[in-house]
């Protein structure tokens, strides 16, 4: 035991003997006023803070608190419910507990006042009494509880069975309504319900009265009513919305509206309550609103232009239309009739159809038209207009797809089949010039070889057979087939040959040439008068042919001449540039220029001028598909004039120059 702490042993004991005779005059004044209830919870708590400062000072648990502290927490088991004497016995047994644990292995509580252990039947005395006490109080709480639970349970019958009574009254009145009713009073006890209100609850009539708005409710609809309730009980009307999930799973919004009926006593009013079913209505309004908002997004957006007239007038134009009529915004094309935009010629036609429309709902094509933007550019159109009534009025809702491009396409690929047909007449002529060339130009020098192989067969059977003119013979006739089965491959070969273009001089190609063709005809006499040449945008192999041809043409022709003369110069365009050759040789006949570029056709005799009648169709074959076009001109013995074009290069401006334009 730790030494006392000086006046330590008077004063702790005075404490608590005070407050022991405290909580005793509480106790016993809370019983005198017939709260047994009261006067028993102040002796248990008062009793355990008691014996918790006694073990606390007195330096450890003893037998003159233990015993009084044990008869008072088993009586508030007894007496209390369970929430509520479990914590207090959990609080005493762990207070004592924890302290026996200090005093055992940290350190022995210091004891403010020591008193010898008192005699048992003192212990046993107080115990016994506080226990019959509290015993008694219990007993007592118990028969007042019982007492005020009869008397609760008969004033809730008779009030219950007042109103049975009234509801029947009061079902006279409301129950055939289709919309859910019910009555509360100022308290928010249900009165009377009709059936709509009653298959909202899921329950009966004689279940649900004298029963409060919170137990009927859930808890947020209960909690959401309560404002109104209290609003209603002092005589102003209110108006609420919610969601209920009824008894089957499915939700319900509700409008309800709170009413004030007649007075009480206190002046408080009773609630008249009505329940009305929006929900289709509102699933109504959110599919209409979905709708519209849905329409406009399609509209808005529609790659074709959609335009609504009322009363004549152009009231809507989505973008598309906006953009077809050339109108920066839409004030510009609202309030003006549809027709304006279309073509005179047609304007009247589709006034009055449209005027049809709006006073005949229907559905009208009107199929091509044109149509004249605000920019004065004229479009090609199809038109379908449908008549429609909304919020009264007769709309005609006008549907435009532009089709300008489309028919340009159209032109294109008419004008495409147009050209694909003469190509397919031109190919066919020269199949035919083929087939005839084919049969003449390779026949017949077959014929000759073999009449000269016959021929010299006979001669080879004579002493003095000399062969050696017919094998002469021979071999400017397999010279001559052989030239021509070379320009048939070479015709095969420019069908197949694509077309790479470039920039580069022309006349550097042409003096190249001009020296390849002319090394062999020292013995002529040349006289060449040649241009300074530009720089062309073509295929340097193919432009390299055509020259060949027309050079070649040219030195072939004037060779029966005593001076040739052959010229070359071109000609400068804003989008072509032309190349001409001309030559002083054998010429030929201008009514015979349409034979001149065919396939396999000759204006001169091969004993005049050799040849295949290939050269001259293979150039306008290559001009042609570089897009330009070839010519010649001529007089007999008085020379010819050969004359192609080729495109300039485009020449396309950097986005920077564009845009300082």
């Amino acid at each position: 035991m730790s030494p006392l702490l000086p006046g330590s042993w008077v004063l702790a004991p005075a404490m608590l003997a005070i407050g022991a005779i405290a909580v005793a005059i509480v106790a016993g004044v809370l019983l005198a006023r017939r709260r047994a209830r009261l006067a028993a919870r102040t002796l248990v708590y008062g009793v355990t803070v008691l014996a918790v400062l006694a073990t606390l000072t007195s330096g450890g648990l003893h037998a003159y608190v233990a015993l009084p502290w044990l008869a008072v927490l088993i009586v508030a088991g007894l007496m209390f419910r369970l929430r509520e004497s479990v914590p207090v016995c959990l609080v005493a047994v762990l207070t004592a507990f924890f302290i026996e644990i200090w005093r055992a292995v940290v350190n022995p509580l210091p004891a403010l006042w020591a008193i010898r252990e008192p005699p048992l039947g003192m212990t046993f005395s107080i115990t016994a009494l506080l226990a019959v006490v509290l015993l008694h109080l219990s007993v007592q709480q118990t028969i007042e509880r019982r007492i005020a639970a009869a008397l609760s349970n008969a004033e809730k019958e008779r009030d219950r069975r007042i109103m049975l009574d009234q509801a029947q009254e009061l079902h006279l009145m409301f129950g055939g309504l289709p919309v859910a009713v019910a009555l509360y009073d100022a308290d928010a006890v249900l009165r009377y319900a009709n059936d709509p209100y009653l298959s909202l609850l899921g329950k009966t009539l004689p279940e649900c009265l004298a029963h409060s708005m919170t137990d009927l409710w859930p808890r947020r609809a209960s909690m959401l009513a309560a404002p109104h309730f209290a609003t209603a009980a002092r005589g102003k009307p209110g108006t609420y919305s919610f969601s209920f999930t009824l008894p089957d799973g499915t939700t319900r919004e509700f409008d309800v509206f709170v009413a004030p009926t007649t007075p009480g006593e206190d002046g408080r009013f009773d609630s008249l309550v009505l329940m009305l079913d929006r929900t289709d209505s509102l699933r109504m309004e959110r599919a209409l609103a979905e709708r519209e908002t849905m329409y406009s997004a399609v509209v808005d957006h529609a790659p074709i232009a959609i335009l609504t007239q009322v009363d004549g007038l152009i009231s809507y134009a989505n973008p598309a239309a906006l953009m077809m009529l050339s109108a920066e915004w839409s004030g510009r094309a609202v309030g003006r009739p549809f027709s304006e935009f279309i073509i005179e010629a047609d304007r009247a036609a589709v006034r009055d159809r449209i005027a049809m429309l709006a006073d005949a709902p229907g559905f009208a094509e009107f199929r091509h038209h044109r149509l004249v933007a605000l920019n004065s550019q004229v479009r090609d159109v199809e038109l379908a207009a449908i008549s429609v009534t909304r919020d009264g009025k007769q709309l005609v809702e006008l549907f435009c797809v532009d089709v300008t491009e489309r028919r340009l396409t159209e032109e294109k690929v008419r004008q495409l089949n147009e050209t694909l047909e003469l190509r397919v007449a031109e190919r066919t002529a020269e199949l035919e010039a083929f087939t005839t060339s084919v049969s003449h130009d390779l026949r017949a020098p077959a014929r000759q070889v073999m009449s000269a192989a016959d021929i010299m067969l006979r001669k080879l059977e004579q002493p003095d057979g000399n062969v050696k003119p017919m094998l002469t013979a021979l071999h400017a006739t397999a010279e001559r087939m052989n030239r021509t089965i070379d320009a048939l491959l070479e015709l095969s070969r420019l069908g197949r040959a694509g077309i790479v273009q470039s920039v580069w001089p022309l006349g550097v190609m042409v003096e190249e040439i001009r020296s390849e063709l002319s090394a062999d005809l020292h013995s002529r006499n040349l006289v060449w008068r040649i241009e300074a040449l530009p720089r062309v945008y073509a295929d340097p192999q193919l432009i390299r042919m055509v020259m060949v041809n027309l050079i070649g043409n040219a030195l072939k022709f004037t060779r029966h001449k005593p001076m040739s003369i052959i010229e070359i110069w071109s000609e400068e365009f804003e989008h072509m540039t032309a190349v001409c050759v001309r030559d002083n040789g054998a010429g030929f006949d201008m009514n015979n220029v349409d034979k001149l570029f065919q396939m396999f056709t000759r204006l001169h005799s091969n004993r005049d001028f050799e040849g295949t009648g290939v050269g001259l169709a293979h150039c306008r074959r290559i001009i042609e598909r570089h897009g330009g076009k070839i010519s010649a001109y001529g007089e007999p013995g008085q020379g010819a004039t050969v004359r192609f074009t080729l495109p300039r290069e485009i020449r396309r401006e950097p986005p920077a120059a564009r845009t300082q334009q």
